[in-house]
């Protein structure tokens, strides 16, 4: 079965490109991936928005790279903290791909958008389109030259279809 990658850059997914991504698979009849990258150099603004832990998100991260990436920095609360946050914020969209009849699973890493994103395509070779969500859940310009930059750095990495959906400001 093919598959449409949804790439999320940060700890808050926008509805906006959930949803699209959503409506794209039912419509091509694709299973969802969602990859949702925090970038180290992000995580001290990420922890102020942060507010408690929780015991699922723990066994989550146990073993994963972010949990390794945070721990070699001896930064164990945090990545717990983070991976929490994370979890919670895509877990509150998860339910409408269900409804949706779309298969979905999430994967969560540590590190740069662009080359997570390359990795996974390169490695998942049914993946047809990425649906790339820049916000991280903040509103942003359209003229946003940093988004921009991403999206030509990933789009010119990928054999495959980029699509960028933005919060609405």
């Amino acid at each position: 079965m093919e598959k449409v990658l949804l790439a999320i850059d940060g700890i808050t997914p926008d509805k906006k490109a959930f949803n699209y991504a959503v409506d794209l698979c039912m419509r091509i009849k694709a299973e969802l991936k969602v990859l949702q990258v925090v970038r180290p150099q992000n995580f001290g603004g990420y922890v102020a928005k942060v507010k408690n832990t929780a015991k699922q998100a723990k066994q989550f991260i146990e073993g994963s790279m972010m949990a390794a990436t945070f721990a070699e920095a001896g930064e164990h609360e945090t990545a717990d903290t983070l991976m929490d946050e994370a979890l919670k914020n895509i877990n509150k969209l998860l339910p409408e791909s269900k409804k949706a009849g779309v298969p979905c699973d999430l994967m969560m890493k540590s590190g740069n958008l662009r080359e997570e994103i390359v990795k996974y395509v390169r490695d998942h070779r049914d993946v047809v389109i990425t649906v790339y969500d820049a916000s991280g859940g903040e509103p942003q310009k359209s003229g946003d030259r940093k988004m921009k930059t991403a999206l030509k750095s990933i789009t010119k990495a990928l054999p495959i279809p980029v699509v960028m959906v933005q919060a609405e400001a």
